[in-house]
């Protein structure tokens, strides 16, 4: 009896043990990545990367989820400084840094490699509906993460904003919204339903103004004449950032003044459009801001 008795306390203590080493593994357990899409959906599922590929682009292109100021910058993206990551192994085996990247940055994966544990790759974008690909890339990263409480968080949050965001802009669903970025004063990006950005244009209810053809990303470069060809009353809403002549440019562009939809454009702050989740939250809430209170100015 009391041979069973030490037994089952032995084997209770090894579990709790057991459980605990790989608790505290998982807590030291360092996350980073070249991929700016991934690391705003780690600092939403409340993850800290502690280094970010071209750290200082990020805070012009994305903006928000604000990085914070120990995130360490390796430079640019596809030629990462990696000598920043020396203080966080000796070799690879040691290491508890592990890299999210998205498949764009697969070709950096063996040099990440002699710096990180391992390097995981997730698709937001790829064939078929963009939307399911960012829900079932942020699952991931999740998962990778432990945190999958988090995810289910982030996904009712964005549900409930999109359901809040609605009915305030029923009154203006009857034009149609051209979305694009001025590449320069003639070419401009022309974001489609099946882009990120689309996506939450659908699901707002509107009507996407572009039905032209697209890549996987979901935009086409056009020229700035193919506005023309816009239903007459598409409202053009402009995502910043953008080069900084083209609004002295376009002032003395004749074909931009004689566009009907140049007449009132909204301008949204800096958002990035090949984001996942945070990213297309804000493009929902500056888009109401803006449409009801007035965009930015040019």
């Amino acid at each position: 009896m009391y041979n069973r008795i030490s037994h089952f306390i032995l084997t209770a203590l090894f579990m709790l043990c057991s459980s605990f080493y790989a608790s505290a593994e998982q807590q030291h357990e360092k996350f980073a990545t070249l991929d700016w899409t991934v690391a705003e959906t780690l600092l939403a599922l409340g993850e800290n990367p502690v280094a970010v590929g071209d750290k200082k682009s990020y805070t012009k292109w994305v903006a928000y989820p604000e990085l914070p100021d120990s995130t360490i910058d390796l430079g640019v993206r596809m030629q990462p400084n990696l000598e920043l990551l020396i203080p966080f192994a000796q070799n690879a085996e040691s290491s508890q840094l592990i890299f999210i990247n998205s498949s764009f940055y697969t070709s950096a994966t063996p040099m990440l490699s002699q710096f990180s544990r391992k390097v995981e790759i997730v698709d937001f974008y790829g064939e078929g509906y963009i939307w399911r690909h960012v829900i079932e890339a942020t699952k991931k990263i999740a998962q990778l993460i432990g945190k999958d409480n988090a995810f289910e968080q982030l996904i009712a949050n964005y549900k409930q904003k999109i359901d809040e965001i609605r009915p305030h802009l029923q009154s203006l669903m009857h034009r149609p919204i051209a979305l694009v970025q001025f590449i320069d004063t003639r070419h401009l990006r022309i974001y489609a339903q099946n882009s990120l950005l689309g996506a939450v244009l659908f699901q707002l209810g509107f009507e996407n103004a572009w039905n032209g053809s697209h890549n996987q990303w979901g935009f086409e470069t056009i020229d700035i004449t193919q506005l023309a060809k816009l239903p007459t009353n598409t409202r053009l809403v402009v995502i910043k950032p953008y080069p900084a002549n083209v609004k002295h440019d376009l002032k003395y562009n004749t074909l931009w003044q004689h566009l009907r939809l140049s007449a009132d454009p909204v301008v949204l702050p800096a958002i990035w459009t090949f984001g996942g989740i945070p990213s297309a939250q804000r493009f929902a809430e500056s888009l109401k801001e803006s449409l009801l209170n007035g965009g930015e100015i040019w």
